[in-house]
């Protein structure tokens, strides 16, 4: 086998290592955390590099690396807009349906139909605790003062899952 077969297969080579470099790149940026695809990609592209040094000229050599970043950064813009919204990895990759109150899903038991309304302290609040509001077993809290259990309160304000009461003074 002669030099210039070697040579040959050398370009080859090369060229091979650089294109598997990038695509494996590339293809890392898309895929969270550091592993495989861009360990080897790195590995490839070095190896490229050392044996594209005792295959081509110096310039020839840095408009490779050149086309390489290049193309890595092609490819980085490509997966960018394919990833914002509308783009073809957002539509398989990201979720678009809202779970919104308007369509009946809600993060909070909405308690505000119990303001003004009455009930008894099962326990003692201190100043949190539990009260019977409306036949229902309920998380109260006071604001600041200490009930006894079986008092009558009066929802003062809802504020999300915070149910304040006070007490209501009989007559």
């Amino acid at each position: 086998m002669g030099l210039l077969q070697i040579l040959g297969q050398l370009k080859w080579l090369m060229a091979l290592l650089f294109i598997l470099g990038a695509v494996l790149i590339a293809i890392e940026f898309m895929m969270p955390g550091f592993g495989i695809a861009g360990t080897i990609g790195i590995i490839s592209l070095l190896v490229g590099i050392v044996i594209a040094s005792q295959v081509v000229t110096l310039p020839v050599l840095l408009g490779m690396i050149v086309i390489v970043l290049l193309l890595i950064a092609g490819l980085l813009i490509w997966a960018y807009r394919s990833a914002v919204k509308g783009g073809r990895i957002s539509k398989t990759l990201l979720l678009n349906s809202r779970l919104d109150s308007e369509q009946g899903y809600t993060s909070v038991r909405n308690e505000e139909e119990l303001l003004g309304m009455e009930g008894v302290t099962l326990s003692l609040l201190r100043p949190a605790g539990q009260a019977d509001i409306g036949g229902r077993r309920v998380d109260v809290v006071t604001e600041g003062e200490f009930i006894p259990k079986g008092v009558r309160v009066k929802v003062i304000k809802v504020e999300g899952f915070r149910i304040v009461v006070e007490r209501v003074e009989s007559s």
